[in-house]
């Protein structure tokens, strides 16, 4: 007992924090040895400092230069590639229905809980539980409705031009294009998913600051992701509270949150008055039952609208800057694309607001176009992990054990050389006219919305404006881009967009 006292008198605020360091030092020293020389994944290629620590691959997520800088080092390392302890990243794009396949479920990558505490079909891991609501989800976003929604499409984008030659070809104004095409793809977003514009083209403006709202919850969401560990173990703390968006708090995705929850108190409001007379997206999951006959939880319903809300919209207007940028900055793109849509219109083979099925058929160097600008500006050029399945797989003569995680990035598997040649990097929208066998492997290997089981349910919403709202663009305008400021492209948490992009248009002359 006497030892007691002296025990009690070695615990000082000095000594105390000594060994909370020294623990610390030796934590991370095990860590080291044991990613570095014991891991399983201790044979695959990459950076020093991601191999014991996911700050590396955080570091450059907040710089925004992962693609640039994962590009480098597959040309140095091979087409796998360590980027975490414990992460695999693969750019040969034929391993992509084994990386992504039926089976495979997310990782842990996805419970950062950032856009809220209930999971979304995007951020379910259970490939069963994604399954299951995926096909309750799915008939709204079915060709067959979308179809139906095209002329809404059209009275949008013939209100979105309109408002661009009163702004801007009739002043001769110079204006930033790239959230122009945002507004745009909102408005289109809104009216088929919520019944009405949100009228930003009207206004000209970022309406309620969503596109803001949303760029700013891209940093933390990239951020929370690449450090899930640290993130789902301070999630289980006092702290975690914090990493969890509400509709009270005062950020991007709060003020979101918070909008979503106004449309659909007034949707309610309206079925309690009878007001509602049309279906959409929003309607449709109101309406959708489970396999119990009963209503979708609120909750679930809150986290998909949220999820069109975010990604409904900006990441279609991405896809629509990148075109401005790739072909404006290339002559005999712009020529070529022009002669075609002109002759297509002298043929009268396109509607004054050229229809979905027109274009597919009549326009090939314009679906070459818009196929070639998303495959070298993916809109989410992002990591999306998955397990390996239980038989593991394996890579470069190496076995993966089961539940390792695995990726791939759109931006990467679209510049892989063994896919689209010495050329790759390259905008030239021809690869995909050239050989109609090639052009199916270009399509097989296509990531540009998501692959698998999981691609993007609003893959054909998406299409169908880049499929009319480009063409009727170019068809009324000829642009004339700002040589100082030609956009830049950013990617902040895995997002990408483009900024900056100041143009002149004047109106063409109308073919008869």
């Amino acid at each position: 007992m006497s030892d007691i006292p002296h025990l009690l008198s070695l615990l000082t605020p000095l000594n105390i924090l000594f060994a909370i360091a020294t623990c610390l030092a030796f934590s991370t020293l095990y860590q080291f040895i044991y990613y570095r020389f014991f891991h399983p994944l201790r044979c695959f290629p990459g950076p020093f400092f991601a191999s014991f620590t996911r700050l590396w691959i955080a570091y450059h997520n907040v710089l925004g230069d992962e693609c640039e800088l994962e590009l480098a080092l597959h040309r140095k390392y091979g087409p796998v590639l360590r980027i975490t302890p414990t992460l695999l990243l693969v750019s040969d794009a034929t391993k992509l229905p084994e990386v992504y396949n039926r089976q495979a479920n997310k990782s842990n990558h996805y419970i950062t809980g950032s856009f809220g505490e209930q999971e979304s079909l995007f951020n379910m891991r259970e490939h069963k539980v994604h399954a299951h609501f995926r096909k309750i989800a799915a008939g709204p976003y079915a060709f067959s409705n979308v179809k139906k929604m095209e002329p809404l499409v059209d009275q949008r984008i013939a209100g979105w031009l309109a408002k661009l030659s009163a702004l801007f070809a009739d002043t001769g104004k110079e204006f930033d294009f790239a959230p122009w095409a945002v507004y745009m793809a909102y408005d289109i977003i809104s009216e088929i998913g919520f019944g009405a514009p949100f009228g930003f083209v009207e206004s000209g403006s970022d309406v309620g600051g969503l596109i803001q709202g949303f760029h700013d919850g891209l940093l933390p969401f990239g951020l929370m992701a690449r450090l899930w560990p640290l993130t789902n173990f301070i999630k289980k703390t006092p702290l975690g509270k914090y990493l969890v968006a509400k509709p009270s708090d005062n950020s991007g995705i709060g003020h979101l949150m918070r909008f979503r929850d106004k449309l659909i108190q007034q949707r309610l409001a309206n079925l309690e008055e009878g007001k509602i007379e049309r279906v959409d997206l929003l309607q449709t999951f109101l309406d959708a039952r489970d396999d119990d006959g009963k209503p979708l939880d609120m909750e679930y319903i809150k986290a998909e609208i949220l999820l069109v809300l975010l990604a409904g919209a900006d990441t279609t207007g991405t896809a629509f800057q990148a075109m401005m940028a790739y072909i404006m900055s290339r002559p005999s793109v712009y020529e070529k694309l022009m002669a075609e849509i002109d002759e297509q219109t002298r043929k009268g083979n396109l509607s004054e607001m050229p229809q979905y099925d027109e274009v597919l058929q009549h326009c090939p160097y314009y679906v070459a176009c818009v196929k070639e600008s998303m495959r070298l500006c993916p809109s989410a050029p992002n990591i999306f992990p998955r397990l390996v399945g239980p038989s593991g797989l394996t890579l470069n003569s190496h076995f993966v054990p089961p539940n390792t995680e695995i990726t791939c990035n759109p931006w990467l598997v679209h510049r892989d050389p063994s896919i689209y040649g010495a050329d790759a990097c390259d905008f030239r929208p021809e690869r995909w006219l050239e050989d109609e066998d090639q052009t199916k492997v270009f399509n097989k290997y296509s990531m540009v919305f998501g692959y698998g089981a999981r691609v993007c349910l609003g893959k054909d919403i998406a299409l169908m404006e880049l499929y009319k709202a480009p063409l009727q663009f170019f068809r009324t305008f000829r642009p004339d881009v700002d040589s100082k400021r030609p956009g830049r492209f950013v990617v902040k948490g895995g997002v990408g967009f483009w900024e900056d992009m100041w143009v002149r248009v004047e109106k063409r002359a109308q073919l008869a």
